[in-house]
């Protein structure tokens, strides 16, 4: 009858066993010599086990020795016992150690042999004390390792909105949140920028009132606020902050999502100057398995303070690459009056929207959209930075143009591409294709044509063997969406010669060039969303 099966993969293990079979032999027995005898036996041998870092198991069986009972020990391990005095027999399952001590002359009453197995099964405070720690270190050992690999892949990526993303998925998923939200420092204040949570339909809502984005000050009445002066928070129950706190949490927020806030941790993102770049919250942790709600112990604690030091790395990094290309835009911008900074960031803002809508359509993942927005995001903010060599007369006459004029605005395109000659990295295949091709139009008959983008493809050193029409899907993909988003900013923006059109203006003129200027499977997508396309031009305001 087997009884229980002890597990002995450790010194300590050894003496929790030994404790579990003194008193299995004295509750048998009731004989001290022989119980100290036996178990002395069986620690001795389970010692050399657990010394050669064997991993051991006891199966601990009741049988029929002659007319009495004897308590039969079976260790199994699987490497060969290296001691000697010791003789093992090798079968499928191990190697193997039988030891056998009589315990009594007659039968045992079941009462007691249940006792017997309750005292082996029984969990001891040191078992289970060794189990949680071991859980805890392979969990904490798993989370870091999980963190640690997101660091080479974040710092792949180029485009600070994509990386945002990426890292609030991630996150939620290491720390087991309903939610987390990244605020970046913008002008002295804390804006929201990025939430993801597990419903997918409060998200968006997170991040604005009133058409505008959320913002904070820099100090210790609320809780991102008071994150960003001392570099972390962390909150119990939001809604039970001690009154002694600084920080006060503002209902508003749940009231107008439905979302429930209920623990919070808030962590300060700074830059190798240690310099605020922004806070990351992180919002309502549960246990990965019951789904029951916890907090943020210790340990999480400790685990965000690393994945805060990580993601600042990468947010530091593609914000240079960001404020490279703004200083770009700068150039243009001095030239040019029209290329605004919130221009551009208002045509990569439409552009990556409108080709999530595309890809989604399509069933793609979300690592091959991610792939694609990490370089339309900043391509697309290039997209006129060839206007740089076009003439003051030219780019800042009100008027419309006579036929010399137009040919040489015309230039920007090939003057942008241009700029990437000799230069080999992923974003530029995007930039220059942005660059080239959105001016071009869906039935052929915009700029440049075939042969002169196939003269600049050839400085650039492309093969040229199979470029094809710029028209219909010839073009581009990523031009062929960022051609709608620059007319969109284009028509609804007041520029110093022109008033804003009205939304709805805006809207039939994209619907009215489908199949001849746009792409018509874009141009549904688009004006299907035209509301959301409009929050992100109120977003960014000149």
């Amino acid at each position: 009858m087997l009884l229980a099966d002890l597990h002995i993969n450790s010194i300590a293990n050894v003496e929790i066993a030994r404790r579990k079979m003194y008193d299995s032999f004295m509750l048998l027995t009731n004989d001290v010599p022989f119980s100290a005898k036996a178990t002395s036996d069986f620690s001795e041998l389970a010692r050399h086990f657990a010394q050669a870092e064997n991993k051991l198991v006891a199966h601990v069986s009741l049988k029929r020795d002659g007319q009495g009972r004897a308590l039969d020990l079976d260790f199994v391990s699987q490497s060969k016992p290296a001691f000697n005095g010791m003789v093992a027999q090798q079968s499928e399952d191990g190697w193997h150690i039988a030891r056998t001590y009589p315990v009594s002359a007659n039968w045992v009453d079941q009462e007691i042999v249940n006792q017997v197995r309750e005292i082996l099964l029984l969990k001891s405070r040191e078992e289970l004390l060794t189990q949680n720690n071991d859980l805890l270190r392979k969990t904490m050992h798993d989370r870091t390792d999980s963190l640690n690999r997101l660091a080479t892949e974040f710092g792949n990526i180029q485009d600070i909105d994509t990386l945002l993303h990426r890292l609030l998925e991630e996150v939620l998923g290491v720390f087991y949140c309903e939610a987390g939200s990244i605020l970046m420092k913008e002008d002295g204040m804390l804006c929201f920028r990025h939430t993801v949570t597990e419903n997918v339909d409060l998200t968006e809502k997170m991040l604005m009132a009133d058409g505008k984005p959320l913002r904070f000050p820099i100090d210790r009445n609320s809780m991102a606020g008071t994150a960003a002066v001392d570099g972390l928070l962390v909150v119990k129950d939001a809604y039970n902050i001690p009154a002694i706190a600084t920080y006060k949490f503002n209902q508003t927020f749940d009231n107008l999502t439905g979302f429930k806030t209920r623990a919070v941790i808030s962590v300060a993102l700074r830059s190798g100057q240690n310099e605020l770049l922004g806070v990351l919250q992180l919002f309502n942790p549960h246990d990965p398995e019951t789904r029951e709600a916890t907090e943020f112990f210790e340990d999480d604690q400790k685990l965000a303070l690393h994945f805060a030091r990580m993601a600042s790395l990468a947010i530091e990094r593609s914000s240079m690459t960001r404020t490279l290309v703004l200083r770009m835009i700068r150039l243009a911008e001095m030239r040019d009056p029209k290329e605004t900074g919130v221009h551009v960031k208002r045509v990569s803002g439409v552009a990556k929207r409108l080709y999530v809508a595309w890809a989604k359509r399509r069933g793609l993942s979300q690592e091959m959209m991610d792939k694609q927005l990490n370089h339309l995001g900043l391509a697309a903010m290039l997209h006129d930075v060839g206007k740089v060599g076009i003439d003051d007369a030219i780019l800042k006459k009100s008027g419309k143009f006579d036929p010399d004029e137009r040919s040489k605005m015309e230039m920007h395109a090939h003057i942008g591409a241009e700029v990437l000659l000799g230069a080999k990295i992923s974003l530029d295949d995007a930039t220059r294709d942005i660059i080239l091709y959105h001016h071009a139009r869906w039935d052929g008959t915009g700029y440049p044509s075939h042969e002169q983008i196939v003269q600049t493809l050839e400085k650039l050193g492309e093969d040229t063997s199979n470029v094809p029409q710029p028209k219909g899907e010839g073009i581009p993909l990523n031009a062929r969406i960022v051609a709608i988003a620059d007319v969109f900013d284009a028509l609804i923006s007041k520029r110093a010669y022109k008033d804003a059109w009205a939304p709805e203006q805006v809207r039939e003129e994209i619907a009215k060039c489908s199949g001849t200027q746009f792409d018509p499977e874009l141009v549904e997508l688009f004006v299907s969303d035209f509301d959301e396309y409009r929050k992100i031009h109120a977003e960014f305001q000149e």
